[in-house]
């Protein structure tokens, strides 16, 4: 894998986890190919993403479960089968420790494929509107609080906090928007954050001078990157030394490149 940057591809990311883990997801990856053989492979919100007409469902492996994520749409039309399983909106979590439904997966997946094709159909048949003349490009700023406009009201505040936080760290770091989520810079990538999951905010490391450091905060046995979660912004709050340390020793370790 490329240093200094994060997984590009479905391989790479795979390729970062220990072998039972790594078996399953390569199984899941096999089962919504096959499900969607139209479908491209990508990597979305950091995570495996298959595109068909737009999003069509990204997963991802976490230390206890499968993490899936076929839209709200996907959820709903299989609520009943997925009652079983702890989830949100527009996601469901899959336990290491019990079976992976691969069976509902692929029906869940031919349903997602089935409505990305009627909504990309009926988007042809409406007739194609008069061209826009160019508008003037947002600025990083506006772009991240355009990012944070649309996240859940009761995520807002949480997310916020955490980005004051970040930002104060040193004035060396820039924020902008990357890998569609806001992200902090100095000369190189270093800290992003991840999908927004009830009362809980994810950031993910991926510069890889993370692994050198040892924090009780960071999470995750990956080649080149690492995780680290907060229950709410009084949680960061609480922890707010520690992650600006964490940040400055990677800062400093850019320095001395």
């Amino acid at each position: 894998m490329a240093i200094n940057t994060v997984v590009k591809t479905m391989d790479e990311y795979i390729a970062g986890f220990p072998e039972p883990i790594r078996l399953l997801l390569e199984k899941l990856r096999a089962t919504i190919k096959k499900a969607a053989p139209g479908a491209t492979e990508t990597i979305n919100y950091g995570i495996p993403t298959f595109s068909l007409h737009g999003n069509l469902v990204h997963f991802g492996g976490f230390k206890k479960h499968i993490g899936f994520y076929p839209s709200p749409s996907g959820i709903e039309g299989f609520k009943k089968e997925l009652a079983a399983y702890e989830g949100a909106k527009g996601s469901v979590q899959f336990p290491l420790d019990k079976p992976i439904p691969f069976e509902l997966i692929t029906r869940i997946v031919k349903f997602r494929v089935k409505e990305n094709d009627q909504k990309a159909m009926a988007k042809k048949s409406t007739k194609a509107a008069p061209k826009k003349v160019a508008s003037k490009k947002s600025t990083d700023d506006e772009q991240v609080e355009a990012w944070v406009s649309k996240q859940p009201e009761a995520a807002k505040s949480d997310i916020n906090a955490l980005r004051k936080i970040i930002k104060a760290a040193s004035p060396k770091l820039s924020e902008r928007i990357k890998w569609n989520a806001p992200s902090y810079y100095y000369k190189e990538d270093i800290l992003t954050f991840g999908p927004y999951k009830t009362h809980k905010l994810l950031l993910v490391f991926h510069h890889p001078a993370v692994v050198n450091i040892k924090s009780p905060l960071l999470e995750g046995i990956y080649k080149n990157r690492r995780l680290v979660y907060f229950k709410n912004k009084t949680e960061a709050e609480k922890n707010k030394k520690e992650l600006i340390r964490i940040i400055l020793e990677i800062a400093e370790a850019i320095d001395k490149k």
